[in-house]
């Protein structure tokens, strides 16, 4: 895992199995520091890149997470391994 404190974000990068893609990102949604997910093919290709936007309700995230979902499970059936990197707001800095 990597970081990044060039400015007020942090990043991860980290491999997750193509077929744990779609859990994963799920778990990253419900963290409130995570402001972009980046799925990227494992030589570095951005394959997808996912805003999450800050005090969504709970059924707009589900409205748009369904076809989002829909197309990380498409990549994760598709690779072996994906690079997630996650954009997370850095809130501990003064």
């Amino acid at each position: 895992m990597t970081q990044d404190s060039s400015n007020s974000d942090s990043r991860d990068d980290f491999e997750v199995p193509g077929n744990q893609l779609v859990d994963t990102i799920k778990k990253l949604w419900q963290d409130a520091s995570v402001r972009r997910i980046v799925v990227r093919h494992p030589d570095g290709r951005q394959l997808m890149s996912v805003p999450l936007a800050v005090g969504v309700a709970g059924s707009a995230i589900a409205l748009f997470m369904a076809p989002v979902i829909t197309v990380l499970a498409a990549i994760g059936t598709a690779l072996a391994k994906v690079r997630v990197e996650v954009v997370r707001t850095d809130d501990t800095k003064q």
